[in-house]
């Protein structure tokens, strides 16, 4: 029996300028983190929120999945909303190596 393909892990991380804008980015994760888990190709999803920091960790069927799910209006409105604050970091990867597998659930 063939082992199924690793799945393409998509990390997207913000880090704020201060703890005020927690709030409203722990509501829109949360959100993002419901939806994903129902996208097409969504194999996990992970959400870690701290006083200043945001982390989705996703895995996916595919890279197109991935794409899409991180082009989709939920994840761009998230995206374009912290990253305008003014002082906001943010990281996007995209993983390919298939060592970083989800675990749990």
């Amino acid at each position: 029996m063939e082992e199924s393909p690793a799945p393409v892990l998509l990390l997207t991380a913000w880090h704020l300028p201060s703890m005020r804008s927690a709030a409203r980015a722990f509501w829109l994760a949360r959100r993002l983190d419901r939806l994903g888990r129902e996208a097409p190709g969504c194999v996990g999803m992970h959400r870690w929120v701290s006083r200043r920091s945001v982390l989705l960790t996703s895995w996916w069927r595919s890279r197109e999945a991935a794409e899409s799910w991180f082009r989709s209006p939920p994840v761009r409105e998230l995206d374009d909303r912290l990253r305008s604050l003014p002082g906001a970091e943010a990281r996007v990867e995209l993983r390919e190596d298939g060592r970083a597998r989800p675990t749990g659930g």
